[in-house]
């Protein structure tokens, strides 16, 4: 068993609201009233929907074992817990000692030889607010209007990071061009900077929760797993919203649809329709907007390290609406709004004579600026599990589009994201090219956008099919206005003879003379060479600029024929201005400092879709020549 420390990076900061709490009159016994060797009981679900009770006796009260705060420590007896000793999803369940209320069970160790647990206590509890408003927040609003540039670069540099690169291109493509070489600086963007997916949630949890204690969690249960204990898809009964009274299991379903995702844990209070649950954080992120759902439990799992309830998360019933230290809080009633996702996979395998067997898959993810991503990847990836794997020696190509609200541009085209990943562990690569986007808009500081809707096709093809690029051929010297390029690539296959492609490359009618690159490559080699043509391209200040480098072509298999000049367009901002009169562009630089010039310009460009994954590339010098002026014939008399 995996034990994950937790993590000391901060993810956000949140407002904490100043808002009603739970009726403080209710019948419980102050921590000073609290001492050792008194007895109580608890209340909690080991198998079912049936509440049982377990036996308390107070150990002692841990005086100031956090900021403005302390906890109560028992001891468990009855139903196995002496060989079991706590397991997690019991968090939450109410203990009562003298016949009054006492708190929550929250907390356990690991390796425990005896069922020893901490307890939230019930101030703490019943100080949980239960007005829901406020609970719409965004991550990237929470940014000042000074860190956007730095901000939307940063997010920006994190989407490059999801891509190979060949460093080499930029050197081929920039090397011995006569303006701006001493401006540039070779940056190499390598993969494998993205948390593996099995990581990725639990990064954010650890991240946010301090308070680890019985949750804390283990990598041997789930793809990855949350804080609470295991839940998967089930039929339940009891139905509806009576099901979650104290000591009732419940859970915060995260996926639903064709495969269930969520935290188990148990009901602590109820009054009216206000639920409290958990007496711990999820990831005490303050106001949120989660299901709420009933749970059954199957079993609980005995382990030496951690034991664990297996459940099965049930009806959604309501929402949670606060996430802070002392538990989550939530109201029965109307649910949060999820994001539908829809995923076809087709499996085609070369020489089986079968055609490809198209599957769709359907599911809701939480709508969280944190959470969404990560959910995303984990329906993606699940439905390729479900349909084959991710140790074939396979293509893995896909298309990702998505749907918004709260941008005209978005609204108008939705955004379409296209790539290929190759060979064994070739769709746990995509993780990064996957959740990029979705991190970069729900978490943008400029404005609020939703995410209404998710559809992704994904193609697996055996055997793997990768080529390289090896050749380039074409004329060394161009007259202007000649019309267009013919060029002839070499394609090297993985398997098999080698290619020849033609391609013939439009150029502008007003083509200048001077010296060009010619240059072919994948358009991810041509993406990742961004950031070092135009410097500032990714350092995006609006919207509209993440837009259009999101947009951007970057799939593997799409091979890029360009014809690429010196550069002397100019980047103001996220923005590049190509074909500025000279003196437009002298007195600009002259006026601003910060503004660059770009280290080549794209003339023309032509895109031609590759059944390969291409690496490498290809760079040819050529000149155009002006155009030969006929000499006029002389007027006889």
């Amino acid at each position: 068993m995996i034990i994950f420390k937790p993590s000391s990076r901060c993810w956000l900061v949140v407002l904490l609201l100043i808002v009603p709490s739970v009726n403080l009159a209710a019948d419980f016994i102050p921590l000073a009233e609290i001492n050792r060797g008194m007895k109580g009981y608890g209340l909690t679900v080991f198998e079912g929907v049936r509440i049982d009770t377990f036996a308390v006796e107070v150990i002692g009260v841990q005086k100031k074992s956090r900021v403005d705060g302390s906890l109560i420590i028992i001891e468990l007896s009855g139903h196995g817990l002496e060989q079991t000793s706590i397991a997690q999803g019991m968090s939450g369940s109410p203990i009562y000692i003298d016949g009054r209320f006492a708190g929550a069970l929250a907390f356990g160790w690991s390796g425990a030889l005896r069922p020893i647990a901490g307890v939230t206590p019930a101030r703490d509890i019943l100080g949980l607010p239960v007005n829901p408003e406020g609970n719409a927040i965004s991550v990237g609003m929470s940014g000042q209007a000074g860190d956007i540039g730095r901000k939307g670069s940063q997010n920006m540099h994190s989407l490059l990071q999801g891509h190979s690169t060949n460093s080499h291109l930029a050197g081929a493509v920039l090397d011995g061009f006569p303006e701006g070489i001493g401006d540039f600086q070779n940056t190499s963007f390598g993969a494998g900077s993205w948390p593996s997916p099995e990581h990725l949630v639990l990064d954010l949890l650890q991240a946010a929760t301090l308070d680890r204690g019985l949750e804390m969690p283990t990598a041997d249960h789930w793809f990855f797993n949350p804080v609470g204990g295991v839940s998967a898809a089930g039929n339940l009964a009891p139905e509806g919203p009576s099901a979650l009274v104290p000591g009732a299991a419940c859970a915060v379903p995260l996926v639903t649809g064709d495969a269930m995702l969520g935290v188990t844990g148990t009901v602590t209070w109820t009054q009216g329709d206000d639920v409290l649950i958990m007496g711990h954080p999820f990831m005490q992120r303050g106001p949120v907007n989660l299901p709420l759902a009933t749970a059954e439990i199957l079993t609980v799992f005995p382990s030496r390290e951690m034991s664990f309830k297996m459940g099965s998360v049930g009806n959604i019933v309501g929402s949670v609406h606060h996430d802070q230290r002392a538990g989550l809080a939530g109201k029965l009633g109307p649910a949060p709004q999820m994001v539908p996702v829809t995923v076809e996979v087709n499996l085609t395998e070369a020489g089986t004579g079968q055609e490809a067997r198209p599957r769709k898959y359907q599911f809701q993810v939480v709508d969280d600026p944190l959470l969404t991503p990560s959910l995303v990847f984990w329906t993606l990836y699940n439905s390729i599990l479900a349909e084959g794997d991710d140790a074939s020696s396979q293509n893995v190509s896909y298309e990702l589009t998505s749907y918004w609200e709260g941008s005209h541009a978005l609204a108008e085209t939705p955004l379409v994201i296209r790539g290929m990943a190759t060979g064994p562990g070739g769709a746990m690569a995509l993780a990064g090219d996957w959740m990029a986007p979705f991190s970069l808009l729900l978490d943008n500081p400029f404005q609020k956008l939703e995410l209404k809707s998710v559809q992704a096709k994904i193609e697996l093809s055996r055997p793997q099919a990768t080529a390289r690029i090896t050749g380039l051929d074409s004329p060394r010297n161009l007259v202007a206005g000649t019309g267009p390029l013919k060029v002839q690539i070499e394609i090297s296959p993985r398997r098999g003879e080698k290619l020849m492609v033609e391609v013939e490359l439009p150029l502008p009618a007003n083509l200048q003379p001077g010296p060009y690159r010619l240059v072919v490559a994948s358009a991810s080699e041509f993406f990742a060479l961004e950031t070092q043509r135009a410097a500032g391209r990714f350092r995006v200040t609006s919207l509209d600029g993440a837009l259009e480098i999101l947009r951007l072509d970057r799939a593997s298999d799409e091979l890029v024929v360009a014809l690429m000049a010196p550069g002397k367009g100019l980047m103001l901002a996220d923005q590049e201005m190509s074909h500025l009169p000279g003196s437009v562009s002298g007195l600009l630089k002259q006026g601003n400092m910060q503004i660059k010039s770009t280290m080549a310009d794209f003339v023309a460009r032509h895109s031609h879709n590759m059944p390969f994954a291409l690496s490498g590339h290809a760079v040819r010098k050529l000149r155009v020549m002006p155009a030969s002026t006929p000499i006029r014939e002389e007027r006889r008399p």
